[in-house]
């Protein structure tokens, strides 16, 4: 025990409680014991904790964003080799899918190999997938073999192969693939409306009278007429145009009991080309009355027969407050046709408004055509200005034509 005295320091005088002095010794000892246990078990004192610091987050550096590498067609299927993993038709789907929207030539092309080689038996509507995915990569000949090797054929086979050749502009091959397909196709019920106006702009191309007659025909036995596809009768309005045959054309739109915008714009359009521009003026009015919507085509092609059809412009003036109306007025188009129209007219004032209309899209055709305007008007000395603005803001102007404003100018 005294050892243990020897080893701790005194206490503190407020921390040595008091004994009376009657107290044996044993007891002194014994409670000095007690004590001095006591001292080394005590609760240590209650201390403020530190204050909670709160890190603010750093603003992010940008760095630049690192590509992840993504696998493409061909990396899956060498894996898929590699590892001996055989492939299904779903898993060919997928790949198909990717190569598609990729436009993957590579990708394409090595998975129908893959295909080839495995031991899957792909149904009508995958190898569509396959027919499609080519077309998409632009690789028409591999679709066609793919094609032409296909056990069965469906509406959707044909069509693809046949789309595929109108965009890459082989219409005379999409019209035989198109009549082709009506010999092998059992159900005509099949085919939708959207196809006959591919073929119809096929056989306007190439100029097939008898084709579009034959596919008119079947459209009216399909019962597509009475349906009224707008699109459907808008092809056939614009290919009896684009041959010649206006009557035939009318007589499409008159049967059709609600002509929409589509039908409508075809029959302005047909007109216009084939000089009837009074009836131009005359379609448009009938718009009006039937409530049609007018669209820029319609505008553009009665803004240019105006210029034919001697009113003293009133015409021109009314398709001019239609496109304020249907807010038309600052479209690219319009305001070029504007400018033709009131400069054929002589009126200079009405085309510079037009042409300022918007300085920040001005193009090309529109300062032509207000060059144009100036000078069948006399105004050389502003077309000769315009001109040099033009160069200024890095128009390409003919020294020609400069050098020909310059002369009638002088004289």
């Amino acid at each position: 025990m005294r050892s243990l005295e020897l080893a701790l320091s005194p206490p503190p005088a407020s921390l040595i409680p008091s004994f009376n002095h009657s107290t044996t010794q044993s007891i002194e000892i014994d409670v000095k014991t007690t004590f001095d246990t006591q001292l080394l078990l005590r609760r240590p004192k209650h201390q403020n904790p530190d204050p909670v610091v709160v890190l603010q987050p750093q603003t992010p550096i940008d760095r630049p964003q690192i590509p992840i590498p993504r696998c493409s067609t061909c990396d899956i299927l060498r894996i898929m080799d590699s590892l001996s993993l055989p492939g299904n038709e779903d898993l060919y789907s997928c790949l198909a899918k990717e190569s598609t929207t990729e436009c993957d030539q590579r990708g394409a092309h090595e998975l129908t190999v893959h295909v080839m080689k495995s031991s899957v038996r792909p149904r009508t509507t995958f190898l569509n997938r396959l027919l499609l995915m080519h077309v998409s990569c632009g690789r028409l000949d591999t679709a066609r073999q793919v094609f032409d090797r296909m056990p069965h054929r469906d509406f959707h086979s044909w069509a693809i192969v046949v789309l595929g050749y109108i965009e890459m502009g082989d219409y005379e091959e999409a019209a035989l693939l198109f009549v082709s397909m009506l010999k092998h196709q059992n159900g005509a019920s099949e085919i939708a409306p959207w196809i006959m106006g591919c073929v119809l702009k096929a056989s306007g191309v190439i100029r097939d009278l008898g084709l579009g007659q034959q596919v008119h025909g079947l459209c009216q036995k399909l019962g597509f007429i009475e349906e009224e596809d707008s699109y459907l009768s808008g092809s056939l309005i614009r290919f009896y145009g684009e041959l010649g045959c206006l009557e035939d054309a009318n007589l499409v739109l008159h049967q059709l009991s609600s002509a929409d915008t589509l039908a409508w714009a075809a029959k302005v359009s047909n007109d216009y080309r084939e000089g009837e521009f009074q009836e131009v003026i005359r379609g448009f009015v009938e718009m009006g009355k039937h409530g049609i919507k007018k669209n820029v085509s319609v505008l553009s092609n009665v803004l240019k027969a105006s210029t034919w059809v001697s009113d003293g412009g009133r015409s021109g003036g009314g398709v001019h407050a239609d496109a304020i109306k249907l807010g038309f007025e600052s479209d690219g188009l319009i305001r070029c046709r504007l400018i033709e129209m009131y400069g054929k007219y002589g009126n200079v004032k009405d085309a510079e408004k037009a042409f300022m209309s918007r300085k920040d899209e001005m193009s090309v055709s529109c300062w032509n055509a207000m060059v144009t305007a100036y000078m069948q008007n006399g105004c050389y000395i502003e077309a000769i200005k315009l001109l040099y603005q033009m160069k200024a803001t890095g128009i390409t102007v003919q020294d020609t034509i400069l050098s020909e404003v310059k002369l009638k100018a002088h004289l």
